[in-house]
């Protein structure tokens, strides 16, 4: 059976964005800007549209992190929608707390999964979007069956991740970058019993001097 992990990998929710791995050390303004910045090149409304959601949706933010994309999807669904923000670190979960209450985000349900099960209600979601988190997942089989049963059928699953430096080279080796090809991914979700709708591979150009690349599938 292939490998992705030919040696022991850190858990997905143990590496974020540059902007996300600093932002212990900075200032709420310094934080704040830098935010600013990823809205500037990260297209959160082409993002919502592969998403298919809108008012009254309900998503799930797998790998949710400091909670960017939770806060945008919460404005996104409404009140009569609803957000799972997922994540198995208890720095993250902690954060994601602090931004519900913060933000009086009152339709987010911060939900501590595992290594393994994203821990999502079954057949109740409209979209799962993973956003530098995929790579990360060392058990990725059993997280994308996971994240399937949680969709109703017909619902989506969008994966953006990093593009890799070398997209030829082995799978361990690129997961040890922290980076993973476009083309593995696919063949992961088909292998997960997803259907592959469209797939970009640049679909966004970071603030930093990289690239994600974007892959939309469908239960």
């Amino acid at each position: 059976m292939r490998n992705r992990y030919a040696r022991p990998a850190p858990r997905y929710s143990s590496w974020r964005l540059p902007l996300t791995l600093l932002a212990a050390a900075l200032p709420a303004a310094a934080l704040q800007a830098q935010q600013r910045n990823r809205d500037d090149w990260q297209r959160v409304p082409d993002v919502m549209a592969a998403l298919a959601i809108g008012e009254g949706s309900h998503v799930a933010d797998v790998g949710a992190g400091s909670g960017y994309f939770t806060a945008h999807l919460s404005r996104y669904v409404g009140a009569s929608g609803r957000v799972f923000a997922e994540d198995i670190s208890e720095r993250a979960l902690a954060q994601l707390r602090q931004l519900v209450e913060s933000e009086g985000l009152e339709n987010v349900e911060v939900v501590r999964g595992e290594i393994d099960d994203p821990k999502l209600p079954d057949r109740s979601l409209d979209a799962v979007l993973v956003v530098n988190a995929y790579h990360m997942m060392t058990e990725y089989r059993a997280m994308l069956s996971g994240m399937y049963n949680a969709l109703k059928p017909g619902g989506r699953i969008v994966i953006i991740d990093r593009v890799p430096s070398d997209p030829v080279a082995a799978s361990d080796r690129q997961t040890a970058r922290y980076e993973l090809s476009i083309d593995l991914v696919a063949q992961e979700l088909r292998e997960a019993g997803f259907q592959v709708v469209d797939r970009d591979e640049l679909f966004a150009e970071t603030g930093y001097g990289g690239g994600q690349w974007m892959v939309i599938a469908r239960r």
